[in-house]
């Protein structure tokens, strides 16, 4: 399932923005990604899941990382599958809000960034 090209656009201009690994120097604040952080795996994924509806039962929630600085600073990259098939990276800026792309079209345009991989 392709999700729309501006959902991956907005996705993918975040990534471009100077990404960190997770254990590198402090990234800009993320409420939304320390609450994720602080719940159980199982409640993580379906948290995450509902970035591309109800028809995901999500599983393996995978932290890639937050961008350190540009446009996208403070956006944490969650990376996870669905039991039912597919898997999505999801752009989660620090209020809370979550964009999905699925992993495929991710690798396609994140200019060599890929699903369950940390930046």
């Amino acid at each position: 399932m392709r999700m729309s090209v501006r959902w991956a656009w907005i996705a993918l201009a975040a990534v471009s923005g100077g990404l960190i690994g997770v254990a590198e120097a402090k990234p800009p604040h993320n409420s939304a990604n320390e609450y994720l952080l602080k719940l159980p795996e199982n409640q993580r994924a379906a948290w995450l899941a509902r970035t591309v509806g109800n028809w995901c039962v999500a599983t393996e929630p995978f932290l890639m990382g937050v961008a350190q600085n540009g446009a996208g600073a403070g956006n944490a990259y969650w990376s996870f599958r669905c039991i039912e098939g597919g898997s999505f990276v999801v752009q989660l800026d620090p209020l809370g809000g979550g964009v999905a792309i699925d992993c495929e079209t991710f690798k396609e345009d994140g200019g060599g960034k890929e699903c369950f991989k940390r930046f």
